[in-house]
């Protein structure tokens, strides 16, 4: 009769061992791929700033209200959008 792999006594040890394995690779990719200096972490943050500046458009549809519109491939399909009434000058 022919044995299955699951008859094998090393087989619980191997599926045990890439349950822990592939969490502990994950959180070292993760770990790993995150900028570690201030500086990186300023470039990064101020690289992305400027990414969001270029693709943003403001549109004024009424007096005193902004809406914020971050393009996305097109014009037509716009990634984020966001309005906002602006607080009254008070003289």
């Amino acid at each position: 009769m022919r044995k299955s792999f699951l008859d094998e006594h090393a087989f619980p040890l191997v599926v045990i061992g890439i349950l822990i394995a592939m969490p502990l690779a994950a959180t070292l990719f993760v770990a790993c791929s995150q900028p570690s200096t201030p500086e990186e972490k300023a470039e990064a943050s101020s690289d992305y700033a400027a990414g969001l500046k270029e693709n943003l458009a403001i549109l004024t549809p009424r007096p005193g209200v902004e809406c914020y519109v971050v393009r996305g491939f097109s014009a037509a399909n716009p990634r984020l959008m966001s309005c906002v009434v602006l607080p009254k000058e008070s003289n």
